[in-house]
């Protein structure tokens, strides 16, 4: 797992985490964690902030209810106990059912560990096994977070790739935080789409958020964007989502069944970065891009 000391993104927004599973501190004060990644990347945040002297962030805000986004929260918890963690209500619903949040933590463990961080202080071996995930307080797009220095935090939704699912713009530094709603870079040229909920959804909220004037594209897994590079990624977005929805349509009308399509995406798009998650993983996510193509006939 690809790790990084904590680096200033702009001004008021720190890199905290690794690159494949990043979290983000925004604010003057840094009072805002946007992003809870997963336990591995949640014991980097808890080194990395404990190695530069930072403080703990007063409000860890969760993007969507998907394990990668929220598995880091009891390790952060732990560490930073005074920590609201913000969500939606359709994502506090999700992380109170013990079945789903018990099958995220499996998936969790699946992440490879980094030795170096054996022994630590951000170990995790005193941890209880969670079936839930407690949310402080609902949030949802259209609130402003005002953070202590003054400056705001935009919440938006953000549905298409999950129903739960939010963005931010933090507009003094001009970051957009996009989460996982345009996709996911397999490579810094091929973007995984992610439109797990619902096609036309998706394919709104990339045009609502591409009309931001961020100078800065943070996005939790691989790649950060900047200046001209980010009109590019929000073209390259919709159009990979385009494509792969009218492939699976166009092979469908010629008679390939939903095993055959399945395996076609999973064939074509199970590379490079992507291969952080499991095959089986993958596989899931292949079976919803399917059935949500189809339905969006």
């Amino acid at each position: 797992m690809t790790t990084s000391s904590p680096r200033q993104l702009a001004d008021h927004t720190t890199v905290l985490g690794t690159d494949h599973f990043r979290h983000f501190l925004v604010g003057e004060h840094q009072d805002v964690m946007i992003e809870c990644g997963v336990t591995e990347s949640a014991r980097h945040v808890v080194k990395q902030m404990a190695d530069s002297g930072g403080h703990g962030p007063d409000k860890l805000l969760v993007t969507h209810a998907h394990f990668d986004h929220v598995c880091g929260i009891p390790l952060l918890k732990h560490h930073f106990p005074h920590a609201e963690v913000l969500a939606s209500s359709v994502a506090a619903r999700v992380l109170d059912n013990p079945t789903v949040v018990t099958g995220f933590f499996d998936q969790d463990r699946q992440i490879p560990k980094d030795p170096a961080m054996d022994g630590s202080e951000a170990d995790t071996d005193s941890l209880p096994r969670q079936d839930r995930i407690s949310v402080d307080r609902i949030v949802s797009g259209g609130e402003h977070i005002l953070l202590k220095g003054g400056s705001i935090l935009e919440l938006m939704d953000a549905p298409g790739h999950s129903p739960c699912g939010l963005a931010a713009w933090y507009e003094k530094d001009r970051v957009l935080f996009v989460s996982d709603a345009l996709g996911f870079q397999i490579s810094d040229d091929t973007i995984f789409p992610l439109f797990f909920h619902a096609f036309g959804p998706y394919m709104e909220t990339i045009r609502k958020l591409k009309q931001y004037p961020a100078g800065i594209l943070a996005i939790p897994h691989e790649r950060i964007w900047r200046g001209k590079d980010v009109a590019d990624v929000f073209s390259r977005a919709l159009s990979t989502a385009q494509e792969l929805r009218d492939t699976v349509i166009a092979e469908a009308d010629k008679g390939r069944d939903l095993l055959e399509l399945e395996q076609m995406l999973f064939d074509t798009c199970y590379q490079e970065n992507l291969r952080i998650y499991t095959p089986e993983n993958i596989r899931l996510c292949v079976k919803l891009l399917v059935r949500r193509s189809l339905e969006s006939r």
